[in-house]
């Protein structure tokens, strides 16, 4: 059986999901496809009812495996609860660009994931990020949509990436601004401001982030409301944190 559901995406427009999921001789199958209409997601699914309910075509269909890594990134980004943050997108996004998204799920073995870092031209560091965030996807795909991807074919694909030195972790900083450093972009964004007064007043942000030690997205975050001048505090919404950034008020 077949069924639409309307999603509003991020940019406003309105995408029709179908869903189409068939038991045959204990053989379950599913498969999506997202449209612009909703007539033409009503087509697709009489089309692949009709298909499907040949004699063995939910077996062909699932060794066939039509599903790739592009469709599964696209489902990951319109049904995710939490939101997807601005760059964790513009990775997953920057990954359809790539070979290995137009490869079918059950087909993704850790040299080709290995093979896909190893064509990345940024820093181990960035590259390390690349991994990390289609990680995510391996994670969920089999267990939340029954997409054939192998989470320890991902798992194999980094440990060999850090022994090869394809992936590392960020640097950390050794050193603060010096006052003088500090005096000059003060003086830069001072003169900025009186120039276009509707600019940030990035001046009053760093004085803020030097005593906070909060990240800008952080600090351009905050509310009025969030500030309690009686115990001289103020909070901050969705802190950042390695596991799990929404929800994380300090």
């Amino acid at each position: 059986m077949g069924t639409i559901t309307a999603r509003k995406r991020k940019d406003g427009t309105i995408g029709y999901m179908a869903r189409m999921r068939v038991v045959r001789d204990g053989e379950a199958y599913h498969e999506t496809e997202t449209f612009d209409r909703r007539p033409a997601a009503a087509a697709w699914l009489s089309r692949r009812e009709r298909e499907l309910s040949k004699p063995g075509a939910v077996i062909t269909s699932k060794n066939s495996d039509p599903t790739t890594l592009g469709k599964v990134i696209d489902r990951y980004a319109e049904e995710t609860v939490k939101g997807v943050g601005r760059t964790k997108a513009q990775v997953l996004k920057a990954i359809k660009n790539y070979d290995i998204a137009n490869m079918p799920c059950s087909s993704i073995k850790a040299k080709d994931i290995v093979e896909f870092l190893q064509s990345l031209t940024a820093q181990p560091q960035t590259v390390g990020n690349y991994a990390s965030h289609l990680g995510a996807i391996f994670a969920i795909a089999r267990p939340m949509w029954g997409y054939r991807l192998d989470e320890q074919e991902i798992k194999d694909a980094v440990k060999v990436a850090r022994r090869m030195g394809i992936i590392t972790r960020s640097a950390q900083r050794d050193r603060r601004p010096t006052l003088d450093e500090l005096d000059r972009l003060m003086g830069h964004f001072i003169e900025r401001r009186k120039k276009v007064p509707q600019a940030m007043p990035m001046h009053k942000v760093i004085a803020f982030a030097l005593f906070s030690t909060r990240r800008q997205e952080e600090i351009t975050r905050i509310r009025w409301k969030a500030f309690q001048r009686e115990h001289k505090r103020v909070l901050v919404r969705d802190m950042k944190h390695p596991g799990e950034k929404i929800g994380n008020h300090t």
